[in-house]
């Protein structure tokens, strides 16, 4: 009969959940109850099949699994609090309970063992306390573990904010660059650009806000920024193209940004800069392709990577397991795969 201590984690707060200690410890008395009930039922000689001894049979039982039930407790709290630090309590705390137990069976009608010998009685006291026992272990190693992913939630969850708060000034600090680059070529259509980048930046602002956005929407994004950079650099050559689920494909936001933003970059300082972009999606999972040119000198411009490089912290955070990155470089182009699996 098992009892477990009342700790009280953030989980306690779950109204219908294994962790909050009444339901918890109602169900399982309530089970034990169930099982004494069909012991019994299935006895053809005992009482509780005579006319008008279903009561006293039933409240007689119930008493008994009580009595059970406490005497579990307190062995458990004994066991807590002294084994391993004070075995002379513990011990004596236990012979003191197992002498009660004892006793309220031999001398009492609230006992399991009422017709056994004193040994069996006692082996049966025994196995009691030790089942007890097993089931506070599991309860305790049931709770550390939540507990340790509770903190492990927590802890990818500020990650992943504080990577996003880095995200944003990155994400500006290129497009004011852009801006700056207009002004000083094309000033008559600066105020077009800042209209542009405004509209940009309010989806960036507001996006990273939330855990996740849907494809639909990040691909509408990524459109609107390669036509702000196909506008700034005629050059450029964009080919962007998408094979869209018709079901809603969530993800994290300006998750591929990163990615594009250093592929402008770097094709930039090429006589004939381009720019491959592929995104595919089914109800489960999607695929990110991008390419573009580089030269080795154009390697060397200055620059934090720190997009790129929280990008890959943020798929490590958010998706695990569930995907994989392939970055390649080969005679003077750059390529990006990524697979997101929900």
């Amino acid at each position: 009969m098992p009892h477990f201590t009342n700790n009280k984690p953030y989980f306690y707060r779950m109204k219908f959940s294994y962790f909050n200690f009444w339901i918890r410890n109602g169900i399982l008395y309530l089970f034990f109850c169930l099982l004494g009930l069909l012991m019994v039922l299935l006895d053809k000689d005992n009482p509780i099949h005579i006319k008008g001894g279903a009561l006293d049979v039933l409240t007689r039982g119930a008493v008994i699994i009580l009595i059970a039930h406490i005497q579990v407790y307190v062995h458990n709290v004994l066991y807590k609090n002294y084994f391993g630090k004070s075995h002379v309590k513990y011990i004596v705390g236990t012979l003191i309970l197992f002498t009660t137990y004892f006793l309220i069976n031999f001398f009492t009608r609230f006992g399991f063992m009422q017709q056994e010998g004193p040994v069996t009685m006692g082996v049966s006291i025994f196995l009691i306390y030790l089942i007890g026992l097993g089931f506070y272990y599991i309860h305790k190693n049931i709770l550390e573990r939540s507990l340790l992913f509770e903190n492990e939630l927590i802890e990818r969850d500020e990650e992943i904010r504080h990577l996003k708060a880095q995200l944003n000034p990155h994400f500006l600090f290129n497009a004011l660059n852009n801006l700056y680059g207009t002004a000083l070529t094309d000033p008559e259509e600066t105020p077009d650009k800042i209209l542009e980048l405004s509209e940009l930046l309010r989806y960036q602002i507001e996006s990273s806000k939330k855990e996740h956005v849907s494809l639909e929407d990040e691909v509408a994004f990524i459109r609107k920024y390669l036509s702000y950079e196909q506008n700034r650099n005629p050059k450029l050559n964009i080919d962007f193209s998408t094979d869209m689920p018709p079901e809603r494909f969530n993800l994290s936001p300006l998750l591929f940004m990163p990615f594009i933003e250093n592929a402008i970059k770097y094709s930039s300082h090429t006589d004939k800069p381009f720019l491959r972009l592929f995104i595919a999606a089914d109800k489960k999972t999607l695929i990110f392709k991008l390419k573009n040119n580089y030269t080795d000198s154009g390697r060397k411009f200055s620059g934090t990577n720190t997009g790129l490089s929280n990008t890959k912290k943020r798929l490590e955070l958010m998706y695990r397991k569930k995907h994989e990155l392939i970055i390649t470089e080969d005679k003077g182009v750059y390529s990006v795969e990524l697979t997101l699996k929900q």
